[in-house]
């Protein structure tokens, strides 16, 4: 982290005087009331022990109306003891506490007597629970479902949607980037998923999220792990595929925890847990479809021999061209796509006093492997990419309670306490070439290239100006040098990229042994006859294929801080329990990203530029030893001292010449290790103005980290020779929040009212205009101008930008803009600002500096640009619910929630504005001036009790989204019209959802839930409407369905499981309960098939799309069908084994192996076939292929693409051991 921020955030820690902690991260509580059973009277003055296990952990003292709280209690399952004189002991065992909710627990004592001593009984969930607005998933049912991965648990929710094989979900309509995910109050950048014997409990909040929440607009997952246990537990746990596939799943895990210290009366006061799991997939996504690939032998060949002389004797043709099904062999597995992943999860406890803790607490993640690529995956699939990704995340916790757990006062404030926590996340990865690493310039490299040139001459004559020269002064006519002539090429082959090398030795082959009529007198020739230069890829195999060979082009690394933060208190006034804190986060995003494989190409650009003119105002006679004319002028290479060349002066500087001399230095014939990236200077790497070699920010141009923050200036200045580093910042956005909640009943009613007020700021720079590049009039300025006194039209704002006739002499004002509201001269509004544009023949804003050289951004950046204002909201929370009976209630929600923009379209990249200032439109701009985007959610719903072991709840929602982000053209900008994303999508979610729940009874336990939903909206993503925007349309917007608008979603978790001891009720066979602890867990997922748009006229998988038949999004896919499921048997051993259990499970995903369909092609409907080479297009287009048959073979394998279907049946083994 840079110093002047670690500066800025002492300061802010010190300003607020108070260590912060993370809201979502409190812990739970256990209140209710204790009675007699028998009369019904409360008890004061009882005592509520807490134990885990039998270490008790807290207490807590009735007052004076029979009632207790007791916070704040950690997340667990605890046993719960009630004693008071003369009543028997009352143990509840089994009560789960979940975090940041209160458990309620009611009492009802029986009077001691020698026949009634004590009473023991477990705890059972409950149906109805006050107050509830989310799903939670505990420890127990985790462990029995058939998933690791967390994305998958939260698919089990009613209203949340997930797509076969993916990892992102939608809540209620909602876009997957507006979900937020915490992990013990960390907000969670990157990798999501954590050892699953860490998990302590996975929350869903769908719909009703307290003003604790914040910064989302779609659903929580909020994960708490396991803490630290008075007792040492563990397991260890090893999961395989391999004895049944060839994807080869492998896991294993290790969980450890307990006390490390003890006080002397035994109590924990240091205690740790460490939970980990180390994975191995040799195929991580397998295929439904059989993967095809190149036989061995003729991949060996294909790469030895990558061309074929072309049958007219010109030039040469892929061999890969005319390959058929024949060369091809299956299998259910890709090559090549290995990975392996760590996770780690882990705390620290202290217990620092009666009424202190302290927590340290952290995890890790890193996953690296190949990344896979259908492209490559048939002949290529050695150079898959190298991916390598870190997420780590660490917190420090102080919490402290104000008075004592069994003060039964009457106190105003009473169960006070606030918890401290102060969190830093790291993601960091890169992609790569897995064989040339950071090595840049062997991405690229084919070969040593050495030419030999020499000087081509023509008939003519010229001036002799050598005043040295006998014939000064004198028009000669001789044979005139025109150009210096490349006349041969001797090739030598690199070992960097053997296989690359080979396509230009087979060209040099061919040449050589006039197997064409080609020759290789220069790089213009080998490139033209079909061979490689340096930097050079081959060609795909008919656009559907990468050929073999082909290296990663790319590198890319990233590097993301996110710091947070917070503070808590929780406290009692009366029958209110309040919840105030604060939030502070502020993230820091660095990326780098190089074009290696092109360095080649720019440094032939750049080397010898300045000296590529001959001298023509000097020609250089020709004369033999006896001083005679040899009719021959030649011409010395001009040096052009305005050519910026960073690159051509460092290189010959390292290669000991002259660095402003006119020796033609070969690029292509030095080694590699000859160049460094530290050669070019940014503006030959950004190459403006064209295609650029390099993206960055918060890393210079090198991709060395930044450790201070530039300013714009920083990047638009420029020296006198033109040059900049051109430095650009890290992305630093900056979040604030505050909150209040208030839980209390007022008569039967019980609510939960909040407010919450967020500051976001992008903490950045933004176009002042985002119509004007360079600082214009407005009517506001008009009077100090030289159309002073011009008519302006009634109630036209002073803010409204002019627009003229002449930049430079305007006479005539033709239109104004106010915002994004364009005006003709009369003040009439106009639709289409091309009308403008074309009345003064191109748009042309009223500028304050119109000559040609002040319109430069280094010119007038600080006018250009003003700073982003920060956004403030204030965003409303309330629920209620209102009990009809012990078994019965209602309930609503009304949520007002606000989401920051998409990082990755909101940051300021000054680079763009550079490039329209150079006329490069190409790319869509990121917005730096984006708003956050808002959600308006209501629902309203019944829960009512079936019996004492089951219930059911119906509820209805509504979802409003505003100003989510879009493409749209900026029509008439200046200097040139470009695309952007702005705050323009508006969409709706609508339906209801039917859940039944069915508690552990006998064997089974079940839920299921129903969910109809109608999700339409103006875009399904920030992308969705960029088509629009290219076209130069107006920026128009229809409601539609979305493309995740799954109309229909059934989701059945049932567990069927035998007890153990006297609870065992399953077969018995020669005296062996053979089912004893064993059980099975089935997940059934239902979906209907989501939209997509039809197409009217088939078209090839390399054509552009032809024109939709019917409404966008007016079709849809069948639904999907999955059943997961796992099996496991547990032996439990006594107390003082060695092993307290050990379990053996069988865990099934597509137990059915169910081939769903996730996309089809769009003209036929179809997965399989999209219609084209039975087309008379297609039948006309094959004719014209290289080889008929091999171009129809490899199209069809292209066609069985096995990302339209599901993923099949996997079947895994495993085994665990506890501790």
């Amino acid at each position: 982290m840079p110093d002047y921020m670690v500066k800025k955030i002492l300061t802010l820690v010190l300003t607020l005087s108070v260590a912060f902690s993370f809201a979502q991260s409190r812990p739970g509580s256990i209140k209710g009331t204790v009675k007699d059973k028998r009369t019904g009277e409360v008890i004061p003055f009882a005592t509520v022990v807490v134990k885990d296990r039998d270490v008790v952990v807290t207490t807590g003292t009735t007052d004076f109306d029979g009632k207790f709280n007791i916070n704040p209690v950690s997340a667990g399952v605890y046993n719960l003891t009630c004693k008071f004189i003369g009543y028997a002991d009352f143990n509840l065992n089994g009560v789960t506490v979940n975090a940041g909710k209160p458990k309620v627990v009611n009492f009802d004592m029986t009077v001691e007597s020698t026949m009634i001593q004590e009473v023991t009984v477990t705890a059972q969930e409950e149906l109805i629970e006050t107050g509830k607005t989310s799903d939670i998933v505990s420890a127990e049912e985790i462990k029995n479902l058939p998933y690791r991965n967390l994305s998958q648990i939260v698919g089990t929710t009613a209203g949340v949607f997930q797509q076969d094989g993916s990892g992102s979900f939608n809540v209620r309509g909602a876009r997957s980037s507006t979900n937020v995910i915490f992990i013990d109050g960390v907000k969670v950048r990157g990798d999501v998923n954590i050892p699953r014997d860490a998990i302590l409990s996975t929350e869903v909040i769908t719909g009703g999220l307290p003003a604790q929440y914040g910064d989302v607009t779609g659903g929580v997952i909020s994960t708490t792990t396991k803490g630290p246990a008075p007792y040492y537990f563990g397991s260890s746990e090893v999961l395989t595929s391999s004895l049944f596939d060839q994807y080869h799943y492998n896991l294993g895990a290790l969980t450890l925890g307990g006390p490390i210290i003890r006080s002397k009366s035994g109590q924990p006061i240091v205690g740790f847990l460490l939970a980990s799991e180390f994975q191995y997939n040799k195929d991580g996504s397998p295929r439904s479809l059989n993967t095809y690939k190149v036989n061995d032998d003729k991949l060996a060949e294909l790469q030895a021999n990558p061309l074929t002389p072309a049958s007219s004797g010109f030039g040469v043709l892929n061999s890969a061209d005319f390959l058929t099904s024949d060369d091809l062999i299956t299998q259910n597995y890709r090559e090549n796509v290995a990975s392996t992943a760590v996770r780690m999860s882990g705390n620290l406890k202290f217990v620092t006093s009666e009424k202190t803790t302290l927590t340290i607490g952290g995890r890790f993640n890193l996953r690296q492997g190949r990344s896979g690529s259908r492209f490559n995956e048939l002949m290529n699939y050695d150079n898959n990419a190298e991916y390598f990704r870190q997420d780590w995340s660490t917190y420090v916790r102080f919490q402290q309670r104000f008075g004592n757990a069994t003060d039964s006062s009457n106190s105003l404030i009473r169960n006070a306490f606030y918890t401290i926590q102060m969190d830093f996340t790291r993601n960091t990865g890169y992609n790569r070439d897995a064989r040339h690493k950071e090595n840049f310039f062997n991405y690229g490299h084919i070969g040593k290239f050495e030419t030999t040139y020499r000087p081509l001459y023509t008939l003519g004559s010229d001036t002799i100006t050598d005043p040295n020269d006998p014939n000064y002064g004198k028009v000669m006519d001789a044979y005139t040098q025109a150009v210096w002539q490349s006349v041969k090429v001797d090739y030598t082959p690199s070992e960097n990229n053997p296989i690359l090398a080979n396509y230009t030795s087979n060209f040099f082959n061919f040449v050589e042994t006039s197997s064409i009529f080609n020759n290789a007198r220069s790089l213009e020739d080998i490139r033209a006859g079909g061979g490689l230069l340096n930097g050079d890829q081959p060609s795909s195999v008919y656009g559907l294929w990468g050929n073999v060979g082909v290296n990663q082009s790319g590198y890319s690394k990233f590097l993301n801080d996110q710091f947070r933060i917070t503070a808590s208190s929780t406290f009692d006034i009366g029958d209110h329990a309040l919840i105030v804190g604060v939030e502070y986060e502020q993230r820091f995003d660095r990326s780098y990203g190089l074009g290696a494989t092109g360095l080649w190409t720019l440094m032939r650009l750049l080397q010898n530029d300045a000296i590529r003119e001959l001298d023509l105002n000097n020609p250089v006679a020709s004369y033999d030893i006896n001083g005679v004319f040899q009719d021959t002028l030649s011409y010395d290479r001009l040096f052009d001292a305005d050519k910026p060349r960073t690159f051509d002066r460092k290189l010959r500087e390292a290669l000991g010449y002259d660095p402003n001399g006119s020796d033609w230095l070969d690029i292509d014939s030095y080694d590699p290790s000859t160049f460094s990236l530290d050669m070019f200077s940014a503006n030959e790497l950004l190459n403006i103005g064209s295609g650029s070699y390099v993206s960055y920010y918060g890393f210079d141009y090198l991709g060395n980290q930044l450790t201070t923050r530039p300013s714009l200036n920083d990047f638009y200045g420029t020296d006198a020779q033109g040059n900049s580093k051109r430095l650009i910042g890290a992305f630093e956005p900056i979040y604030m929040a505050g909150y209040i909640q208030d839980q209390f009943t007022f008569e039967d009613l019980f609510f939960n009212i909040g407010v919450r007020v967020d500051r976001f700021d992008a903490n950045q720079s933004v176009l002042a205009d985002p119509f004007v590049l360079y600082p214009a009039y407005t009517v506001g300025d008009l009077a100090s101008t030289a159309l002073a006194g011009a008519q302006v039209p009634n109630g036209m704002s002073d803010d409204a930008v002019v627009y003229v006739d002449d930049q430079e002499n305007p006479s005539t004002i033709v239109g104004y803009r106010d915002g994004f509201t364009w005006y003709t001269a009369d003040g009439d509004v106009e639709a289409n600002p091309k009308n403008i544009a074309d009345a003064s023949g191109g748009i042309k804003p009223f500028l304050k500096q119109p000559g040609v050289e002040e319109q430069k951004l280094s010119v007038t950046a600080n006018e250009s640009f003003k700073d982003y204002a920060p956004q403030v909201t204030v965003s409303p929370r309330v629920s209620f619910q209102f009990p009809i009976s012990d078994e019965a209630e209602f309930f609503a929600h009304y949520d007002i929630l606000v989401q920051r923009p998409d990082p990755g379209l909101n940051r300021m990249n000054p680079i763009t504005y550079l490039q329209l200032e150079n006329g490069d439109n190409g790319n869509i701009l990121a917005n730096p001036d984006l708003k956050p985007q808002r959600t308006t959610d209501y629902e309203i719903g019944f829960r009512q009790k079936l019996n004492e072991n089951s219930a059911l709840k119906l509820s209805a929602f509504y979802r409003e989204m505003r100003d989510m982000m879009q493409t749209f053209s900026l029509t008439e900008a200046y200097p040139i019209t470009y695309i952007a994303y702005g705050n323009l999508d508006f969409a709706t979610t609508k339906g209801y959802t039917v859940s039944y729940d069915l508690r552990r009874t006998g064997n089974v336990r079940m839920n299921a839930n129903y969910t109809l939903q109608f999700a339409d909206g103006t875009g399904s993503g920030a992308n969705s409407g960029a088509n629009i925007a290219r076209s130069g349309q107006p920026n128009l917007r229809y409601i539609l369905p979305l493309t995740f608008d799954s109309r229909h979603q059934v989701v059945m978790n049932m567990d069927y499981r035998y007890g153990g001891g006297p609870a065992y009720n399953g077969p018995v066979f020669f005296g062996k309960r053979i089912l004893e602890n064993a059980g099975i867990n089935v997940v059934l997922n239902a979906n209907s098939g989501t939209p997509y748009t039809r197409r009217g006229l088939a078209f090839g998988l390399t054509d552009a799309a032809t024109p939709i038949t019917g409404n966008i999004n007016g079709s849809r896919l069948p639904w999907s069908f999955r059943i997961d499921a796992t099996a496991n048997k547990v032996w439990n051993f006594k107390r003082d084994a060695t092993f307290s259990n050990f379990e053996v499970y069988v865990q099934l995903l597509n137990a059915l192996n169910t081939q769903n369909v996730l996309g089809v092609y769009s003209f036929t409907g179809s997965p399989s076939d999209d219609g084209y080479l039975s087309s008379p297009q297609g039948q006309n287009a094959v004719q014209f292929q290289t080889n008929a048959q091999s171009f129809a073979d490899l199209y069809n394998i292209s066609l069985a693409n096995p990302g339209l279907y599901s993923l099949p049946r996997r079947i895994r083994l495993g085994l665990r051991v506890g501790l």
